[in-house]
């Protein structure tokens, strides 16, 4: 399968924009071994991942850390995961077929995790979610994707810049977790901007926007249902996080893996509030659209009282008898004009003074 193929969202998002795909697939590895991070050949860096894959200790600090990313999986990408990198086939398929609820399993010597990272595409205003595979070892971690990651090259410019505050690969781990799901806040942040716009724009409008307000309102709605039905998920494999004792994960960790928890049900309360505004301004669209529709058949059914008024003389007058009002009178055709603008006028001034007109 190509990696075009792959480049969808998650659970029939649709036509929801998912960001920029990586433009050719790579896989660059990462690598300290005592004397700096430094990215290193692939092929050293497969021998690295051979030494470390079996390591007992995780933080056994004789070890390197090592860390592969690949970018934009195709066929040669898995066949590298899976026979290179011995992984199990039904995790490098989740990496290469995409589409996988977040979740995170056991296998015999690592973790497979999977995440979406959000972000705010600025040419088209939406949001793009990416996904995110991460393989998590002793002393590894291997992390598979369609997108460009902006969270992975700030944990790597944090790495570098202070080694020892990455000693483990849980510290790693930490890191991108942490940083993707604090890249949620900017996300809600744009929706909460957007939320006020439209109500804003609503009640300047009086509900004229018509259907193109409503059909941004129900867009931004299924935005924020497709975001909670990610968040969801992912809120439960933090929970997963803190109360299993992983191996990859040191006591002093925990309280740092608590804490992205305690972000991540933070995000989700206020994706829900998001969702009950959204709600909110959907009532107010429609309880305004409601309004201006009486102001508009209230307009109408004045006029047509004053013209059925006119209309109704004018019958009168226009009867082909002989015996019609004013016939032989000289000013008849005059007066008859001057009693339906009368009676029109005088309705009008009715129906101003009621605030139909």
């Amino acid at each position: 399968m190509s990696a075009g193929a792959r480049g969808k969202p998650l659970l029939d998002i649709g036509d929801l924009d998912n960001g920029d795909a990586c433009p050719q697939s790579r896989v660059q590895v990462y690598a300290d071994a005592g004397e700096g991070v430094h990215a290193v050949p692939l092929e050293q860096g497969v021998e690295l991942f051979g030494r470390v894959r079996s390591i007992e200790i995780p933080t056994d600090a004789s070890a390197p850390l090592v860390w592969i990313d690949v970018s934009a999986p195709g066929e040669a990408e898995a066949v590298f995961l899976q026979e290179r990198l011995g992984f199990h086939p039904l995790a490098v398929e989740d990496t290469v077929r995409g589409r996988q609820r977040p979740k995170l399993d056991r296998y015999p010597g690592y973790f497979f995790l999977v995440f979406y990272a959000a972000a705010v595409n600025p040419d088209r205003g939406r949001m793009a979610l990416h996904e995110v595979h991460i393989f998590i070892g002793r002393r590894y971690i291997v992390t598979v994707h369609d997108h460009e990651i902006s969270p992975f090259h700030e944990v790597l410019v944090r790495w570098r810049a202070n080694r020892t505050g990455f000693t483990t690969v849980g510290a790693i781990a930490h890191a991108i977790v942490d940083t993707i799901v604090d890249g949620y806040f900017p996300v809600l942040d744009h929706f909460a901007d957007r939320v006020d716009d439209l109500e804003g724009r609503i009640y300047a409008t009086n509900g004229t926007s018509g259907n193109s307000g409503l059909e941004e309102i129900l867009g931004m709605r299924r935005e924020l249902t497709t975001l909670r039905r990610v968040l969801g998920p992912e809120r439960e494999v933090l929970g997963t996080l803190v109360r299993r004792d992983l191996t990859f994960l040191s006591p002093e960790l925990l309280l740092y893996f608590q804490d992205v928890y305690d972000h991540a049900i933070r995000v989700v309360e206020e994706t829900e509030a998001l969702r009950d505004r959204l709600g909110m301004v959907i009532d107010a669209h429609m309880s305004v659209s409601s309004n201006q529709l009486n102001v508009t058949m209230r307009l109408m059914a004045a006029w047509s009282i004053i013209l059925m008024a006119m209309a109704w003389i004018a019958g009168v007058y226009g009867m082909n008898f002989s015996r019609m009002p004013e016939l032989q009178w000289r000013f008849g055709y005059e007066w008859a004009l001057a009693l339906m603008a009368t009676v029109g006028a005088g309705l009008f001034l009715y129906f101003r003074r009621k605030r139909w007109i």
